[in-house]
């Protein structure tokens, strides 16, 4: 048997906290080629079923119940050393816990947390050790960016949560990340916006156009049409048929 290995600090599971997981199923099956496989987490663990890309476990869809959520979201996990010291730190540093900290049976334990201005993130303990890491492809989950009123605030709060530290960026922007690994962004939300303080995560695609051009086709809105991000590649985002935020990522249009 292999040792099992933790990447502390890194995000390694996207979870799509969905109001309607038969829509949402057959949008991103169409957009992305996702399939999916269901999960038994025990009598509280609902409608739950993994996304998978070919083979590989990328991500998970939860339908959420009646009342407990007025939208649906995508939501990522943090791998943590210890859940309930994570819950604590983000409630001596402003935050709350949204939820747990919980087990979930045979696979880990986790705590929703909410950071100082009610951006929600999850950390999270696998029993079966993370993921390893790899550069994703097509149809994968690849970056988290974080919109925020106070970007100073949300830098003191994620260094202290999960360890992350902070580094300026292009375009004012600040990455987030562990050691040199970079795990997400943070930026200003414009006040003209109406936005409530929020992450969002992406997904790589061949091209930006044609993946864009698809999604609205079967059902989502488009946010933003395309932005270019010197260097590193294209970002468009888009809403999907149930509501969850998604941001869609390519290298720089080559197909």
């Amino acid at each position: 048997m292999s040792e099992k290995r933790f990447t502390p600090g890194r995000v390694t599971w996207r979870e799509l906290m969905t109001l309607d997981s038969q829509r949402a199923k057959a949008f991103y099956g169409e957009l992305f080629g996702w399939t999916f496989v269901p999960f038994d987490l025990g009598p509280d663990g609902g409608n739950y079923e993994g996304i998978k890309l070919g083979e590989k476990l990328i991500g998970g869809i939860w339908e959420i119940r009646k009342g407990e959520s007025p939208t649906s979201i995508f939501m990522s996990y943090v791998s943590v050393k210890d859940v309930d010291a994570a819950a604590k730190r983000a409630q001596e540093n402003g935050g709350q816990v949204a939820h747990g900290p919980k087990d979930i049976p045979n696979m880990g334990r986790f705590a929703v947390l909410m950071d100082s201005d009610n951006a929600v993130i999850i950390a999270y303990q696998d029993l079966n050790g993370d993921p390893e890491p790899a550069m994703p492809k097509a149809g994968e989950f690849c970056w988290e960016t974080l919109s925020t009123n106070d970007v100073e605030r949300a830098k003191a709060f994620y260094s202290k949560v999960f360890g992350w530290q902070a580094r300026s960026f292009q375009g004012g922007m600040s990455v987030f990340g562990v050691d040199d690994t970079p795990e997400g962004a943070v930026a200003d939300i414009e006040k003209a916006q109406n936005m409530p303080p929020q992450w969002f995560t992406y997904v790589v695609v061949d091209r930006i156009e044609t993946a864009r051009d698809k999604a609205a086709k079967l059902g989502a809105q488009v946010l933003v049409p395309l932005v270019e991000v010197p260097n590193i590649g294209r970002i468009a985002m888009i809403v999907d048929p149930t509501g969850a935020p998604l941001g869609l990522f390519d290298h720089g249009g080559k197909a």
